[in-house]
C-alpha cells in the first residue's frame, strides 16, 4: 500500500499544516485577548499604538481582526524603543503584506482615547497609493483586508480614535 506521506503535526496525513497553525493561532488570541481585556480592566495601563489610513481613490483599508468585532485600520502597538511610524509600517507589512518606504507614511491624526480600558496613545499615519496594492491579510490576527468608502466604514462599529479621524478627513 503506499502512503499518502507523513502525518502532519495536526495528524493529518499528507496535508501541510497550515489549517492547524492557523486555527491555533486564532483560538489563541481569541482566548487571550478577553483575558487581556480583563487585566487591563484591573490595571488601567496606558499604551502606545500606530495605524495607518491607506488611501487609494476615495477609499481606505480597513482590516477585520480574528478576535474582535468591527473594522479598523492596520497598525498595533509600540514596541519597546520603536518610533510610531516604525511600528505603523512594521504593522503594516505584518497584517497586509503592504511594505512602503518610511517616507510614504505622513502623520495625520493623534489622539488620547479610553479604549479596552487602557489610555490609549495613538498615532494615524496616512498612506495614499496611486494603484490598488495587493494584499495579503496574514489569516492569524487579520482575517479580512478591504477597500471600503469611509462613509461605510463610518456606519461599522469603530474604535473611537479611527471614527473621530475618519470624520475629520471627510470634512477637509
Amino acid at each position: 500500500m503506499g502512503s499518502r506521506g507523513p502525518l502532519s503535526p495536526c495528524g493529518v496525513q499528507g496535508q501541510h499544516p497550515w489549517p492547524c497553525f492557523l486555527f491555533l493561532h486564532r483560538t489563541a488570541y481569541r482566548i487571550g485577548f478577553p483575558l487581556a481585556r480583563q487585566w487591563w480592566r484591573l490595571r488601567r495601563p496606558h499604551h502606545h499604538g500606530a495605524l495607518v489610513a491607506v488611501w487609494h481613490e476615495g477609499r481606505v483599508l480597513a482590516v477585520r481582526q480574528t478576535y474582535r468585532r468591527g473594522l479598523t485600520f492596520p497598525g498595533g502597538g509600540l514596541c519597546r524603543g520603536e518610533t510610531p511610524a516604525d511600528a505603523a509600517r512594521r504593522e503594516l507589512a505584518e497584517e497586509t503584506g503592504l511594505t512602503v518606504p518610511p517616507a510614504a507614511l505622513r502623520p495625520a491624526w493623534y489622539q488620547v482615547a479610553e479604549w479596552d480600558f487602557r489610555r490609549d496613545h495613538v498615532h494615524i499615519f496616512e498612506l495614499i497609493l496611486p494603484e490598488a496594492p495587493l494584499l495579503h491579510p496574514d489569516r492569524r490576527e487579520i482575517a479580512e483586508a478591504l477597500f471600503l468608502d469611509p462613509s461605510a466604514l463610518l456606519a461599522s462599529p469603530l474604535p473611537v480614535f479611527v471614527r473621530d479621524y475618519l470624520l475629520s478627513a471627510c470634512r477637509g
